[in-house]
């Protein structure tokens, strides 16, 4: 948890950046806090729907949930955003992870 407040001490000097709000997610994660690193990423996507990694993250953090039909859509939404940023190589992996979810189904 010491790496969190580290993280929160310095977002309150960069209340704006996304990268910090990012790593945050992924300590409360490393940490056991999915439901809160969940809100977290999806909070940062509502803000900023061209974040990228933030998808294959929430669709990783849903889909070690259980929650496969979530972590599907999140893959499926992340790769049209792909379209949009010209992100060809994220899109491919957000394709794979969906690909590889849906045998889950």
């Amino acid at each position: 948890m010491e790496r969190i407040e580290q993280l929160r001490t310095m977002l309150k000097e960069e209340p704006g950046d996304l990268f910090l709000r990012y790593a945050i997610a992924l300590e409360l994660k490393r940490a056991g806090h999915m439901e809160r690193a969940i809100a977290d990423l999806e909070a940062i996507l509502s803000e900023e729907p061209k974040h990228i990694a933030s998808y294959y993250q929430l669709a990783l953090m849903h889909a070690d949930m259980d929650h496969i039909e979530q972590a599907v859509a999140t893959c499926e939404a992340g790769s049209m955003q792909c379209i949009v940023t010209g992100d060809r190589k994220a899109r491919a992996e957000l394709l794979e992870l969906m690909n590889t979810l849906k045998e889950d189904l």
